[in-house]
């Protein structure tokens, strides 16, 4: 798996890892389902009433490997819009350590981008369920905010259970903080 390939701090664990919600990725693949289906249904009603859906004699036989090429290059198009979505999907990332959270964004194919921050850098953290289908899948946008000045905010919209990730942060950094505190008392 892609979070794998993340070096890890010694003893350094992995408390929980979060991608989009199923259903993101299942409208979308439905979306692109229909997008590959619509030529061949066209074709098929037009080859069922030709002279109903067409004012004047065309034979389909004669442009048949135009049609051909015409279905192929769109259901080309389709599988790779799949294969978009699905990679988008996939490589999308939120990793979630007990002193740190990782946050991997594939942009495109080509263009990946991992932001971390420490969670003791972590000014705010909160969350957001909007609509009915979110409400009921328990789905929503996390935001969390650190203290920098380069790139402050992280935000990943589809979570699945954001109350969850939320609590998961929080504890991880109260946790992180007491350490800390701890060590820097025992310095002193």
């Amino acid at each position: 798996m892609i979070y794998e390939k993340i070096e890890l701090e010694e003893n350094e664990s992995v408390l929980k890892l979060a991608r989009q919600h199923w259903f993101i990725i299942v409208a979308q693949l439905f979306g692109t389902l229909i997008m590959l289906l619509a030529p061949f249904f066209i074709l098929f009603v037009v080859m069922l009433m030709p002279d109903q859906l067409l004012p004047f004699n065309l034979n389909l036989e004669a442009y048949m490997p135009i049609i051909i090429f015409g279905i192929t290059f769109w259901s080309l198009l389709a599988v790779m819009a799949g294969f978009a979505i699905w990679t988008h999907y996939y490589l999308d990332l939120w990793v979630i350590t007990d002193r740190r959270i990782i946050v991997i964004e594939q942009i495109s194919f080509f263009n990946r981008k991992v932001s971390s921050f420490r969670l003791e850098r972590l000014q705010d953290i909160k969350f957001s369920v909007n609509g009915i289908i979110p409400t009921f899948l328990n789905f929503g946008t996390v935001r969390a905010q650190t203290a920098g000045e380069l790139e402050n905010n992280f935000e990943s919209a589809s979570l699945p259970n954001p109350q969850e990730i939320q609590s998961v942060i929080q504890k991880a950094t109260d946790i992180r903080l007491r350490y800390l505190g701890s060590l820097h008392t025992i310095i002193e």
